[in-house]
């Protein structure tokens, strides 16, 4: 059962004209740091992007029960491909896509008997 929904959506250039490199720091894992730096030119801003509106949208999603830092939140990918979500013990469901200028991320937070 769904306990709440979060989205966000990003015009890419935003990030690309901020410090590159600040904004890695800030907002993304050591995990999600070795994953970037596998990535190359328009797919290392669309992976940052990606992060950046994804935890957006999962701030949003939990915000009813916590006020996390982005740093504390960790979006990797199955091998599949698929994007899933390591935060503490809830169970978050995420979407994100890319459409050349723009980023988009949508986060479920799934009810537990903790929440």
């Amino acid at each position: 059962m769904i306990d709440s929904i979060g989205i966000d959506i990003v015009e890419n250039a935003r990030i690309n004209d901020k410090n590159f490199n600040s904004f890695v720091e800030e907002i993304l894992t050591e995990n999600e740091k070795q994953k970037i730096s596998l990535k190359k030119g328009k797919k290392q801003l669309e992976y940052l992007c990606g992060r950046f509106a994804g935890k957006e949208a999962i701030i949003k999603a939990i915000s009813n029960h916590e006020n996390p830092h982005m740093k504390e939140i960790e979006i990797l990918n199955d091998n599949d491909g698929r994007p899933y979500v390591k935060f503490k013990n809830y169970k978050i469901l995420i979407s994100i896509s890319h459409e050349r200028n723009y980023t988009i991320a949508e986060a479920i937070l799934l009810k537990n008997k903790e929440n």
